[in-house]
């Protein structure tokens, strides 16, 4: 009896391990986080800073479930035109690929470690309506989570993330 409580006990603590996120929660997530990395393995395993070096934007997730992210380039060009309207074809495409933004409901399964994006916009129209499940992990004040299938590019994402300190 004492072997099989052994056993139990090792292989719960083994799965313990093997979901780093296990024992996070939705309430981990919960305030204001700035990006600190964005880089994306495409599947020739070149590894790209997909908002270079200094990313800036802010992911927010509520107490009550919903959440926003944008994330940028710090560099993006100013536009010559000085209207988002009249952009010309390479300031558009540097402002596309260079950012992304989207908001909706977020769901956390503790026992899978993974976080839930609902997405309900997007400024890539594409993920409109889907629901993304990225692993994730909270160290202190680091917010790590990868993207499975990010919009740059076929490979795979991870973003870092700190959390913001409230300014009193």
């Amino acid at each position: 009896m004492l072997r099989i409580a052994l056993v139990a006990g090792a292989a719960v603590l083994a799965a313990s391990f093997s979901h780093p996120a296990a024992a996070q929660s939705a309430k981990a997530l919960v305030g204001t986080w700035a990006p600190v990395s964005a880089v994306v393995t495409e599947a020739s395993g070149a590894k790209t800073e997909v908002f270079g070096p200094r990313p800036t934007g802010m992911l927010i997730f509520t107490a009550d479930g919903q959440y926003a992210v944008v994330v940028r380039r710090d560099e993006l060009p100013k536009f010559a035109a000085n209207s988002r309207a009249k952009g010309t074809a390479e300031e558009n495409r540097a402002v596309v690929t260079g950012s992304i933004a989207h908001y909706g409901r977020y769901t956390v399964d503790p026992r899978e470690g993974t976080v839930s994006f609902h997405i309900q916009g997007s400024t890539y129209p594409n993920w409109d309506g889907m629901t993304q499940k990225r692993p994730f992990t909270v160290k202190g004040d680091q917010l790590t989570y990868k993207v499975p299938a990010p919009s740059v590019t076929a490979g795979s994402g991870e973003l870092v993330w700190k959390r913001v300190k409230p300014q009193l």
